[in-house]
C-alpha cells in the first residue's frame, strides 16, 4: 500500500486504523475516509489543511488525486475525508448559455478546474437555452447528464460522462464479474421495492403560446405518474427528459447490498453476475463500492439494469 499526501509518500510514517475508499458509478464524487493513530501528535506537526491532496495505491488500484474535505482529531487519532473534487467546486454559480451543445457545457466546466473530459456514447444535443442558477458546477452538470440518461463520474482529474443504458447492457468481466453465495460475508440484502417507483413520467414547460408536454412510460411497471415542471424549448427535449427522470428513479427498484473479500479489480459502473442467492440471481450493475483496505473487505451496492430505457 502507498499513502501519498501532497505528492509525498508517507506510508512508512503513518499507521492507518481506518482506510475506506468509496467508488460511485456517478452523480456523487468518490471519497476516501482515513483514520490514523496519532499518539505522538505527528499530524498536528504536519498541519494538514483542506484542499491538500491524498492518493492511495494498492495492488494496481489507484484512487487518483483526492482533495481533503474534512479534518478530525480525537484522543490519539487523526481523521481525514477526501473527495474527488476540489473545495472550489462547491461554489454556487449562475450563468446562462444560448444555442449551446451538451459537450460545450461539459468542456467549459472541465476546463474551469483543469480537468479532462471523457465521454462514452454521448449525443451532443443542441439547446436553445440553458440556465445554471446558484448551483455548483458539478451538481449542475450531473443533473443535466441525468436528464439525458447519462451519468457523470469524477475521478483523478477527469470528468467521465457515459450513457447508463449502454453501460448496463455490457457483459460482466469473465474473471472478476462472478459472485456466488459462498463469496458473501455476513448479512446481505436484496430488495424489489414499489415505493418511489413510477409507471410514467410527464414533464411540462410553460410557454407564452401554451406549454410543451413530454412523457415516457415504462412497460411492465404499475405505479403512479411522476410529474415535473422544467424549462424546455422543444418536444424532443421534453420526451428525452421524461425518460431520463423516470430512469433516474426506477433504476433503484431492484437492489442488493453485501460484502465480499477485498477486490480492487471491481469498479462502480460495471456489471457483475450474482449466482446461487435465489430469486435475485442474475446480472446487476455496480452502483457503489466501498473498499476497506484495513479489514480486506469490499462492500457492494448493486442494482438491476433497466430494460428498454
Amino acid at each position: 500500500m502507498n499513502i501519498i499526501y501532497n505528492g509525498t509518500d508517507i506510508t512508512s510514517s503513518v499507521q492507518p486504523t481506518v482506510l475506506q475508499i468509496t467508488d460511485n458509478a456517478g452523480g456523487k464524487p468518490d471519497s476516501v475516509t482515513a483514520v490514523f493513530s496519532n499518539t505522538e501528535g505527528l499530524w498536528s506537526k504536519w498541519k494538514p489543511s483542506k484542499n491538500d491532496t491524498l492518493r492511495i495505491k494498492q495492488d494496481g488500484f489507484d484512487t487518483g488525486t483526492m482533495y481533503i474535505d474534512e479534518l478530525t482529531q480525537g484522543a490519539g487519532v487523526f481523521g481525514l475525508k477526501a473527495l474527488s473534487i476540489p473545495q472550489i467546486a462547491k461554489t454556487a454559480r449562475s450563468q446562462g448559455w444560448e444555442n449551446v451543445r451538451f459537450l460545450e457545457i461539459a468542456t467549459r466546466i472541465a476546463a474551469r478546474y483543469r480537468f479532462g473530459l471523457q465521454t462514452y456514447n454521448v449525443v451532443n444535443h443542441l439547446y436553445s437555452r440553458v440556465d445554471q442558477i446558484e448551483e455548483p458546477d458539478f451538481a449542475f452538470l450531473a443533473y443535466r447528464s441525468m436528464l439525458e440518461g447519462y451519468a457523470l463520474k469524477i475521478n483523478n482529474g477527469n470528468l467521465v460522462i457515459y450513457d447508463e443504458a449502454t453501460e448496463e447492457q455490457k457483459a460482466p468481466d469473465a474473471v472478476n464479474g462472478k459472485i456466488f453465495l459462498r463469496d458473501l460475508h455476513g448479512a446481505f440484502e436484496f430488495k424489489d421495492k414499489s415505493t418511489d417507483i413510477y409507471a410514467k413520467c410527464i414533464v411540462r414547460s410553460q410557454m407564452s403560446s401554451g406549454y410543451i408536454q413530454g412523457e415516457y412510460s415504462a412497460s411492465g411497471i404499475y405505479g403512479p405518474t411522476m410529474k415535473r415542471n422544467l424549462y424546455m424549448t422543444n418536444q424532443a427535449e421534453a420526451n428525452r427528459w421524461a425518460r431520463g427522470l423516470l430512469r433516474s428513479t426506477n433504476k433503484y427498484m431492484i437492489t442488493g447490498t453485501f460484502g465480499i473479500d477485498l477486490n480492487p479489480n471491481l469498479a462502480a459502473g460495471t456489471s457483475v453476475n450474482v449466482s446461487e442467492v435465489g430469486m435475485f440471481d442474475g446480472k446487476f450493475f455496480i452502483d457503489r463500492l466501498i473498499h476497506d483496505l484495513i479489514h480486506n473487505r469490499t462492500q457492494l451496492t448493486i442494482r438491476k439494469p433497466l430494460e428498454g430505457y
